[in-house]
């Protein structure tokens, strides 16, 4: 019989913590008393084994344990929970998703994010240094998730940085495809109506890479709410991490069925190394009329001859800086954020 190969110490390490976390969940739901009526709730925020989750019927907040075998919950989530004589509370169970938004990790496979958004807002701003291939990367998984999008351009106060890199230049082509692009600045309120309204009834999602300003819009949207803030590196012009899990916040006293935002931690990338070259281009909502039309039937439109997609980039039907992005992306399917 062949020798069992010896464990490392990384993985014994990771036994061990996952069994000490098991442990700790088991003790904790001991811990509880005896259980009242099954409430409905939203998760609002998740903590490893414990979660935030507001009464859809009283409006408070409460911190749950969760059972095990609930797959993996995240804000946003419809669920019933049961709370015990000291108002502490678990989860039982999730109700069925309408949609789930889910970010790609190289070693973890798709993570989910959150769950039954119907509008997801794009932050993109200045400073760090607009991509327009970030924004690409985000508009083709947003594609999958069949979620209305928004484009909100933050910091819009910086007015030399906006000029130096073309941004409106930039944002003209999106605004051509039919993608609603809101201009706001925390600092002196621009646009804050105009967002405002397009969040009243919706449930939704900041997403956008770190230092871009989703702490300090949730900050200028909600008053009452003090979010950590950090400035942008100087010498990398990279955000720093500053949302480390995503929270919930109700437009209107703890009331979600009048609207709710949910602000995520930032990320500098976003992989798309599990997309297909197929599923990439239909990311492309301008690719649409050409697919199917090419000389070659399994063209990935990147230098094929007799590739419409191509022809139409000549001519000017499909701008060239969308489809350059396009070209990045297929190009570098293997990278991961």
């Amino acid at each position: 019989m062949a020798k069992r190969d010896k464990l490392t110490q990384k993985q014994k390490r990771q036994i061990a913590a996952t069994r000490q976390r098991k442990k700790t969940k088991r003790e904790n739901l001991e811990h509880l008393g005896e259980l009242g009526d099954d409430h409905k709730g939203l998760m609002v925020s998740r903590f490893g084994e414990q979660a935030d989750v507001l009464d859809l019927k009283s409006g408070k907040v409460y911190r749950c344990f969760l059972r095990q075998n609930l797959g993996a919950p995240v804000p946003g989530d419809r669920l019933h929970f049961r709370l015990d004589n000291n108002q502490q509370g678990v989860i039982e169970s999730l109700e069925p998703r309408e949609t789930l938004l889910e970010r790609p990790s190289l070693h973890q496979g798709l993570k989910p994010v959150v769950a039954n958004i119907n509008r997801i807002f794009i932050i993109v701003a200045p400073l760090p240094d607009f991509s327009s291939i970030l924004l690409d990367r985000y508009l083709v998984a947003i594609k999958q998730t069949g979620v209305e999008v928004l484009i909100i351009a933050n910091k819009w106060d910086l007015a030399n940085e906006i000029e130096e890199q073309s941004i409106e230049t930039q944002l003209a082509v999106y605004q051509s495809l039919d993608y609603p692009i809101i201009r706001i600045s925390t600092k002196n309120d621009l646009g804050k109506i105009e967002f405002t309204n397009a969040m009243k009834g919706h449930s939704s999602i900041l997403v956008g890479q770190s230092g871009v300003g989703k702490s300090s819009i949730i900050n200028w949207l909600f008053p009452d709410v003090t979010l950590h803030t950090q400035i942008i590196s100087e010498n990398s012009r990279l955000g720093q991490h500053t949302t480390t899990a995503s929270q919930l916040f109700c437009l209107n006293n703890n009331s979600p069925q009048d609207g709710f935002i949910i602000d995520s931690p930032g990320i500098r990338d976003f992989g798309l190394w599990h997309l297909s070259t197929k599923t990439i281009a239909d990311g492309y909502i301008e690719f649409e009329e050409y697919i199917g039309t090419c000389k070659f039937r399994d063209c990935k439109h990147l230098n094929e001859p007799g590739c419409e997609i191509i022809g139409a980039v000549n001519k000017g039907s499909i701008s060239a800086l969308r489809w350059n992005n396009y070209q990045k992306i297929v190009t570098n399917n293997d990278l991961a954020d």
